[in-house]
């Protein structure tokens, strides 16, 4: 006696107790620079110049010299939203069926869909503004960057601010590798303003790619004395600097780094944190579960000349 299971298709064991759900990478860069809110449009972000003139004392009387000049950028803002809606009843005829709970009425998602998809969007929309904060390009093809302007299409277009890839810093490179990435940090360097050296809020930004090159070319270049001391957030100083080298992931992919005083960089926001708010809700109308979400946000730099660039 034998079984005969040929009728019977092979079987899988499912597993809805657990949903794996995508890695996504850290955004720090919101977090780092300065921040506006209230912004509903545009804001101003006003710059102040004061010229100083020592006058000989030592006698009465009085004399100004010097004068006041107000000036302003503005920054203007994107208006984003995210609409998504699900039927739940396209669940029934997969394993995801074990989640549903009795009955043809769905008002809600299972709740572990459910926590998977908040979890998501949150890495996702994080993500997105992230990359955007950098690299939005309202002239772009791609509708994740074109809601509003970026720091590499501003600090690109503004008058005054210093080149690091060009003489007298480096020989003009075409692209960033392990045989000239220390050369260029040290371009970097040599390029930001003697005034704002001693700054606590500068740093240099550059991709995480770039900066994981740039320890990878430490290391080859037999610097084993040198161990960077960096920390939970793989930030640390540029080799032989009091400047600090912080990697966001928003530059990823670009080879672009910027330098400057994080208070001299802005992102506007309506509502601080509104990216994290959204709703969700069954809609009877429709017999579909459906989520919506909006925020803003935009970016700027106050003074030109206190930023430094090194783009490919």
């Amino acid at each position: 006696m034998a079984f005969n299971v040929t009728g019977l298709t092979n079987y899988t064991k499912t597993n809805e107790q657990t949903l794996i759900t995508k890695s996504l990478f850290t955004a720090k860069t919101a977090s780092v620079l300065s921040k506006l809110t209230g912004v509903k449009s545009s804001i101003q972000v006003p710059i102040l110049d004061q010229q100083l003139f020592l006058q000989a004392g030592g006698s009465c009387g009085f004399n100004a010299s010097g004068d006041t000049t107000i000036t302003s950028r503005n920054l203007t803002i994107g208006k984003v939203k995210v609409n998504m809606e699900w039927c739940v009843k396209d669940l029934e005829t997969k394993y995801t069926q074990l989640l549903l709970n009795n009955g043809s009425y769905y008002e809600s998602l299972p709740g572990k869909i459910e926590g998977a998809i908040v979890e998501q969007y949150a890495g996702q929309v994080a993500e997105a503004i992230e990359t955007a904060i950098w690299q939005g390009d309202t002239g772009s093809g791609n509708a994740n960057l074109n809601k509003f302007d970026g720091l590499i299409k501003i600090i690109n277009a503004a008058s005054g601010v210093v080149n690091a890839n060009a003489s007298p810093f480096i020989t003009t490179v075409t692209a960033i590798t392990a045989a000239n990435v220390i050369s260029v940090m040290q371009a970097v360097y040599n390029a930001i303003p003697v005034q704002i050296l001693d700054k606590t809020d500068l740093a240099v930004f550059c991709g995480v790619d770039v900066m994981r090159l740039y320890q990878m070319a430490l290391v080859n270049a037999n610097l084993f004395h040198y161990t960077p001391n960096a920390d939970a957030q793989a930030e640390f100083f540029i080799h032989g600097t009091n400047v600090k080298l912080i990697p966001v992931n928003g530059l990823n992919g670009t080879s672009d780094i910027v330098a400057g005083r994080a208070s001299n960089m802005f992102v506007g926001v309506d509502l601080e944190s509104d990216e994290d708010s959204f709703k969700m809700w069954y809609s009877e109308d429709f017999d579909v579960v459906r989520f919506k979400a909006e925020f803003k946000y935009g970016t700027q730099i106050a003074i030109p000349s206190e930023v430094v660039k090194f783009f490919i």
